[in-house]
């Protein structure tokens, strides 16, 4: 897979998982975002980021759940960064804001697990028994260049 075809190819994994991208489900889009990451894409980095907490970045304060795909990429002769990013917004109830923030990257190097022991330790972490019971007031799946 091609760094320009990334978002597509999550697109099509979380279409094959039978999700929509305005109502995705957490369990079903995280397990659709796994099989995504096991696309190979050549590039110097490739990284994982599985995030979530409480924000109000460009509205109203919301809980986040956030999978994002980090490729570290050359482009005209500079390192770029490009995310491919999977986002479930929540009212932030108590029980979701007592999850506080918790963030785990991954990016395959020196000493770390694999790709698959990292996706099913997040997959077995207790917070999805809390986030799986809340609906998503959005969602949405995009690509971006953080910086």
């Amino acid at each position: 897979m091609r760094v320009e075809d990334a978002r597509l190819q999550l697109l099509m994994c979380l279409q094959a998982a039978g999700e929509e991208v305005r109502e995705l489900e957490p369990r079903p889009a995280w397990k659709a975002f796994g099989e995504f990451m096991r696309h190979p894409v050549e590039v110097e980095e490739d990284a994982l980021l599985y995030e979530y907490g409480t924000y109000s970045l460009e509205g109203p304060r919301r809980f986040v759940l956030s999978f994002c795909r980090q490729f570290d990429v050359d482009e005209d002769f500079a390192q770029a960064l490009i995310q491919v990013r999977c986002d479930m917004e929540y009212e932030p109830t108590p029980a979701l804001e007592a999850l506080g923030t918790y963030s785990r990257w991954w990016s395959g190097g020196a000493g770390e697990p694999s790709l698959a022991t990292v996706l099913d330790e997040i997959e077995c972490r207790s917070e999805w028994e809390i986030i799986g019971v809340h609906r998503p007031v959005a969602s949405s799946v995009y690509q971006e260049r953080p910086c």
